[in-house]
């Protein structure tokens, strides 16, 4: 039930469920690039480092994911991901979603991230509702195509807000004072 290091099981081509893997990892876990793997449900429930599963084709929702990461969670290039609903609620540093076209919402984004919090080019993402309110180095929404508002931007980013040049003219006045890469 307990792993005292890492848990590997990415490229596997026939995983299909991570039902019956630890429920504690005490270093990281990595599912990534499983295109057979069609839920998170079985994950483990808690990652002392980082839990990976990006470019998992079939998944479409982060319900099973852990509740607690204790580095980075990366979900980034899951092409049929829709929400991040079941995300974990504590994630010790990056949360990255970056390049997942059908991502609808961050509604289910843990409310603080310690890194960086990365959206970019999340083409059918239309607002940032849901995004974490805290995010402690820098959050990216670049290449989001469809964004038409900043309605749910962090209201604490400590290092940098990345956004595209059409975005800039509607910055709450709170963000202003943000540093902004362009």
């Amino acid at each position: 039930k307990k792993v005292g290091k890492n848990f590997e099981c990415y490229s596997c081509d026939s995983l299909t469920s991570l039902v019956g893997a630890p429920e504690e990892i005490n270093g990281t876990f990595d599912c990534c690039e499983c295109s057979k793997l069609t839920s998170l449900v079985g994950a483990p429930k808690k990652v002392d480092g980082d839990f990976i599963c990006y470019k998992c084709s079939k998944i479409t929702s982060l319900e099973g994911a852990p509740e607690e990461v204790g580095e980075n969670f990366y979900t980034q290039n899951c092409p049929n991901l829709t929400s991040l609903v079941g995300a974990p609620k504590k994630v010790g540093n990056d949360f990255e979603c970056f390049s997942c076209k059908k991502l609808l919402s961050l509604v289910g984004a843990p409310e603080e991230i310690n890194g960086t919090f990365d959206c970019s080019g999340c083409s059918k993402l239309t607002s940032l509702e849901g995004a974490p309110e805290k995010v402690g180095w820098s959050f990216n929404c670049e290449r989001c195509s469809s964004l038409t508002s900043l309605k749910g931007l962090p209201k604490k980013i400590k290092k940098s807000l990345l956004i595209d040049e059409k975005m800039k003219n509607k910055l709450p006045e709170y963000a202003k004072t943000f540093k902004i890469r362009i």
